[in-house]
Order: C-alpha cells, then sequence, then structure tokens
C-alpha cells in the first residue's frame, strides 16, 4: 500500500504541470490512501483533502476569471489551454505556446491586437497561477503526510 501512495503522491506532482492529469485530486486521493492504511490519523487531514478538491476546482476556473478580468473572450483561456499542451508535446515551449494560443484564440474573436495580447497575458496568467498553487500543494502533501508519519 506504501508504494501505491508514493505512486499516487509523484503522479500528483507531475499532473501539477501535466494539464491531462488532475494533480491535486491524485494526491488527494494519496492522503485517503494513507488515511485508510494508518491506524490513527489526525483530523486536518480531511481538511487538506478537501482543499485538494478545492484547488483542483479553482484550477478550471482561475484561467477564465483572469481572462474576462483582462478583457478577454473565453476563446483565449481555450487557446491558451491548447497552447500549453501544444508546448509541452513540441518541448519545453510552455509560456510561448499557451501565449500564442491565447492570442490566436482572442484575436479570432476580437480582431484586435492590443486587446489580443492583453488577454493572452492575462489567460497565461491564469494558466500559471493554477500550475503554481496546484505545485505548492502537491509537494506540501507529501512532507505533510511523512510529517505525521514519523510523529
Amino acid at each position: 500500500m506504501e508504494l501505491l501512495i508514493i505512486i499516487l503522491f509523484l503522479t500528483g506532482i507531475v499532473g501539477a504541470v501535466l494539464p491531462v492529469l488532475p494533480g491535486s485530486l491524485i494526491t488527494a486521493a494519496a492522503l485517503v490512501a494513507g488515511m485508510y492504511e494508518a491506524e490513527s490519523f489526525p483530523f486536518n487531514t480531511w481538511i487538506w483533502v478537501i482543499v485538494g478538491v478545492a484547488v483542483f476546482v479553482a484550477d478550471y476556473f482561475l484561467p477564465s476569471l483572469l481572462t474576462k478580468l483582462g478583457g478577454g473572450s473565453k476563446r483565449a483561456a481555450i487557446g491558451a489551454g491548447i497552447g500549453l499542451v501544444v508546448g509541452l508535446i513540441t518541448g519545453p515551449f510552455m509560456i510561448v505556446g499557451a501565449l500564442l494560443g491565447a492570442f490566436i484564440g482572442e484575436y479570432m474573436e476580437q480582431k484586435d491586437v492590443g486587446q489580443s495580447l492583453k488577454s493572452a497575458f492575462m489567460a497565461v496568467l491564469g494558466l500559471f497561477t493554477g500550475i503554481m498553487i496546484k505545485l505548492a500543494f502537491t509537494l506540501a502533501m507529501p512532507i505533510l503526510y511523512y510529517w505525521n508519519m514519523l510523529s
């Protein structure tokens, strides 16, 4: 069971960066598996599981929210996500891919270069803010888990 928990934690960390995997949900599942295995576990672990689900949900709304705050359309947020995936596939061009994807998506909607650039930057900011939040969660949870196991 411990091997499964380690695999879930590592997959969760990878999923924090790759948009294909739900990193925070996988990490929350690792915590639940750890609680199932342990005889006693602190109550606050359930709170961290709930936080993991909240991070997962927030990650879907953050890019659209920041894109809308920048005056952009949903196409910019979708374009940023597509560009991010294409950037991951073609090499270490995640930022460039997300920025270009958001720009193209917004330009198709607005036909205004200035507004498209602003929306693209806001969409990318939303994507990478979500990645940073997921990464913080997925890196902190294994530390919390093993800290509780050792103490």
